[in-house]
């Protein structure tokens, strides 16, 4: 490929990239065969004006900013995961697949440094959960709810109040901290350890104070006694998940262990766990988008129904322990609503409980 040709290239995806700031969108999908789209407010959209992605523009594109490392892992996985800045200063988790045969690049926009609990706006009770000494917090939610963002002011909270030392173990790593009062280390699986098993088994053995675990997909259940097992000694764990509910979180977690030792594994899941945040992302009226979160905290009354395997009662527990900080989904919708930053419609598509959602907003 002539040189002048793939500058060609360089300039019209730099300012693809720059067009996708600049609109603040949340994601840019190129597909050959396709005009590109991106996401904004939840909702896709052709950039117009734009030609079809070509086979070969693409594949030129991706080959500009994969390291032999990464060229050699889509090769052979035809599927790579990767975070890069492009385009001078945007940073992007890039996800680069093929489809029918052809390559295809979905491109997500990474915040620059870590937000705060006001500029997320994160329930209150959040800032309880940067004072834990031990303990699980889990942070889940669907793909694109801003499980990543939250868990970074989580961390860039005690960072800059607390001396504490901090490990991350992710795939690929995303925000990108600086060390402030605390000591952060952030380690990429398959670059800085080999497994996320492996990562753990470091963890057991080293002094450190807080551990962020990123989702761990099929992982999950190998690497669930170890989390267990640094999240019970001296350690405050914070775990990504994906899920759309709470009972969905915990169920996912029991379903790790064989049934025969399911009540000795609901009272270690009760003992260790301290909260649970499910979080999505609403369209606003007008714009932008809208964090809805349901708050679960390890109170004797949740650990109880935990032990019990009485799960589904976690709603209730929620819905009547407003004032001890916790919220249920549908409660954080119906706020949502009332404050006039969503509609009717868009909460009842997110509601935990349809029914009891249509019963609420009636009231």
């Amino acid at each position: 490929m002539a040189i002048a040709s793939m500058e060609v290239y360089t300039i019209l995806f730099n300012r693809l990239i720059s067009e996708a700031a600049k609109r603040q969108v949340s994601d840019l999908h190129l597909s050959v065969g396709s005009i590109p789209v991106v996401r904004k407010d939840g909702r896709l959209m052709q950039l117009e004006g734009e030609k079809l992605i070509e086979q070969d523009v693409l594949m030129h594109v991706v080959n500009s900013f994969l390291d032999e490392r990464e060229k050699m892992i889509l090769n052979d996985r035809r599927e790579l995961t990767t975070v890069k800045t492009l385009g001078g200063n945007f940073r992007f988790k890039i996800n680069i697949y093929y489809q029918k045969k052809l390559l295809a690049a979905s491109f997500r926009l990474v915040p620059s440094a870590p937000g705060n609990f006001a500029s997320l706006n994160l329930p209150k009770i959040i800032g309880n959960f940067t004072k834990l000494i031990n303990g699980l917090v889990i942070v889940a939610g669907p793909y694109g709810s801003g499980k990543t963002s939250t868990i970074g002011a989580l961390v860039e909270n005690i960072n800059v109040s607390q001396k504490k030392r901090i490990l991350t173990l992710e795939r690929p790593v995303e925000i990108l901290f600086v060390s402030k009062q605390s000591i952060i280390e952030q380690r990429d699986i398959g670059v800085d350890v080999k497994t996320f098993s492996e990562g753990l088994r470091y963890c057991q053995h080293e002094d450190i104070d807080v551990l962020v675990v990123s989702y761990l997909g099929e992982n999950l259940c190998e690497a669930l006694p170890i989390i267990f097992e640094i999240a019970t000694s001296n350690c405050l764990v914070y775990l990504e998940m994906q899920a759309d509910s709470i009972d969905r979180v915990l169920a996912k977690l029991l379903d790790c262990f064989p049934v025969n030792k399911s009540e000795a594994n609901r009272m270690l899941l009760a003992d260790v766990l301290e909260a649970v945040i499910l979080q999505k992302l609403i369209p606003k009226i007008g714009g932008e988008m809208a964090l809805a979160a349901e708050v679960l905290t390890g109170t004797s009354a949740a650990r109880a129904v935990i032990r019990d395997g009485r799960i589904s009662q976690l709603q209730t527990i929620m819905q009547t322990s407003v004032s001890m900080g916790m919220i249920s989904m549908n409660q954080s919708l119906l706020r949502l609503v009332e404050s006039g930053q969503i509609s009717r419609d868009e909460a009842a598509a997110h509601a935990a409980n349809k029914d009891d959602f249509s019963l609420m907003i009636k009231d």
